[in-house]
């Protein structure tokens, strides 16, 4: 009875921001994604973390909302021993509007890296387990790989977001399995979650 209750009441609260909000709009802009582990449990870092221009990957942040619906993309290019790689996350989840002045998110989805090494044919990889291995393809390598959960708070100026957003690995859930027991972050988990700053602009 208290789970029906509970349900009720997130319905109730999300029926009136969904109305209240636009049905449909896409954002895109870019992101600046730190590769040093962020603890958020903790809430400690060190200053070079940020500082040091080394440590960031840069990309592309595309969303597409419908309601309070919401799916993204966040591309970034990095070099892997020298040899260029995109790293793409693929998230659906939900995206809520707060008094006009925020935007708050959390999505789950794969994460595959593409890499394109000199005088050869693309290469996919995914993670599994905190391992990087090769995929056949791009679709095997979005089934087999460990969902990540990705969580975005935006000030809303305008038709511009400014935000934080935080990543961080399933306990090993892919698609492929759908173990549901995986699904949320280990115990640990945290410590490996990375932040990130994105600026976007809302098109339509």
């Amino acid at each position: 009875m208290k789970k029906i209750i509970m349900i009720g009441l997130v319905i109730l609260l999300l029926v009136p921001v969904g109305l209240t909000a636009g049905i449909f709009d896409f954002s895109v802009g870019v992101l600046a994604q730190n590769k040093l582990p962020y603890d958020v449990q903790e809430g400690e870092f060190d200053a070079d973390m940020f500082t040091n221009f080394e440590n960031y990957a840069f990309g592309a942040d595309i969303r597409t909302r419908i309601l309070f619906a919401e799916v993204g993309v966040a591309a970034l290019y990095e070099e892997v021993d020298s040899t260029p790689a995109f790293s793409g996350l693929v998230t659906g989840g939900l995206s809520l509007d707060l008094l006009g002045l925020l935007r708050v998110g959390l999505g789950l989805g794969p994460r595959v890296t593409v890499m394109f090494p000199e005088n050869s044919d693309a290469e996919f990889y995914f993670t599994d387990t905190d391992e990087t291995l090769a995929a056949e393809n791009f679709g095997d390598a979005f089934m087999r790989s460990d969902l990540t959960w990705r969580a975005t708070v935006d000030l809303k100026l305008g038709s511009m977001l400014v935000g934080l957003n935080y990543m961080v690995d399933s306990d090993g859930f892919n698609l492929e399995d759908a173990d549901f027991d995986k699904l949320l972050p280990k115990a640990d988990g945290f410590k490996a979650g990375r932040i990130g700053a994105s600026v976007l602009f809302t098109l339509f």
